[in-house]
């Protein structure tokens, strides 16, 4: 994954994500959405054989984007971890 900070206007944060397809950058703007202090969470793909995209964030309050994306990074980690130890569970019941 590269990671290059395009622009901070204030409340808004505007990354470049290179090597990282929908499933990451959609997962982790979910996660981002149920943060109370989030107001918008976005990317966008300029173009499909191209290998980066452009996420938005938009916070209520306050600039501390780092601190923002982590705690979203680790929500997603933990809900992807609940996730697995579930399925596990029922694929142990069908055995």
């Amino acid at each position: 994954m590269k990671l290059n900070k395009v622009s901070v206007n204030g409340k808004q944060l505007q990354l470049e994500v290179g090597g990282e397809g929908h499933t990451l950058l959609n997962l982790l703007q979910s996660s981002l959405l149920r943060i109370g202090n989030v107001k918008l969470a976005g990317y966008s793909r300029p173009h499909p054989l191209m290998d980066r995209s452009v996420f938005y964030v938009t916070l209520k309050r306050g600039s501390d984007f780092d601190r923002v994306l982590i705690r979203g990074a680790k929500d997603a980690k933990k809900g992807l971890a609940d996730f697995l130890k579930k399925f596990k569970a029922e694929i142990a019941k069908r055995n």
